[in-house]
C-alpha cells in the first residue's frame, strides 16, 4: 500500500482486510484508530491560517492519542488474561509508539509542516505494520481463551 499526502482522497489509510483480527470488539477499535489517522491527515490538507492550521491539527492529533490510550489499555488486559507469551514485548511496542506519540505533541505547534507530515507517514507505517502483523501474533492465544471462557 503506499501513500500520498498530495492525493486527493478521503484515505490516509484505506481499512484493508489484512487489518481484521476477527475479533469483532479489536477490529472495531482499530477501524477506529484508522479513521482517527485519516482525520489527522486531513487536518493536514486543510488551508487554513497558521493559528488554525495548529489548533486544528493538534487537536486531532490528540483524538488520536487519547484513543490509542483506551485501545492500548484494553488490548493490553486482554493479552494479560489470556496469558499471552509476547506481552512484555508487545507491551514495549505500546510503550515506544506512546512515548513518540507524546513528544510529537508536545511540540506540535512549534514543528513546521514538513515534520507533521512525516509523523503522518509514520502513523501510516506504525499501523500498516503493527495492526496487519504485530497485533496478529496475540491472536490465537486469545481466540483459545475466549473459547475457553465461552464454554464455562
Amino acid at each position: 500500500m503506499q501513500y500520498d499526502l498530495n492525493n486527493s482522497s478521503d484515505y490516509f489509510i484505506a481499512w484493508d482486510p489484512k487489518l481484521k483480527t476477527g475479533i469483532q470488539s479489536v477490529d472495531k477499535q482499530h477501524k477506529h484508530l484508522v479513521h482517527l489517522c485519516n482525520s489527522f491527515y486531513q487536518s493536514l490538507l486543510k488551508n487554513k491560517d497558521k493559528v488554525s492550521y495548529q489548533r486544528l491539527v493538534k487537536n486531532t492529533l490528540e483524538k488520536c492519542l487519547n484513543y490509542t490510550e483506551t485501545h492500548f489499555r484494553d488490548e493490553e488486559k486482554l493479552m494479560i488474561a489470556s496469558n499471552f507469551s509476547g506481552y512484555n514485548e508487545h507491551k514495549h511496542t505500546h510503550d515506544e509508539f506512546r512515548e513518540k506519540c507524546h513528544t510529537m505533541y508536545a511540540k506540535f505547534d512549534k514543528i513546521p509542516v514538513g515534520e507533521a507530515i512525516k509523523f503522518a507517514h509514520f502513523l501510516y507505517d506504525w499501523v500498516q505494520s503493527h495492526i496487519a502483523y504485530e497485533d496478529k501474533l496475540y491472536i490465537p492465544t486469545l481466540v483459545e481463551f475466549l473459547k475457553k471462557r465461552k464454554e464455562k
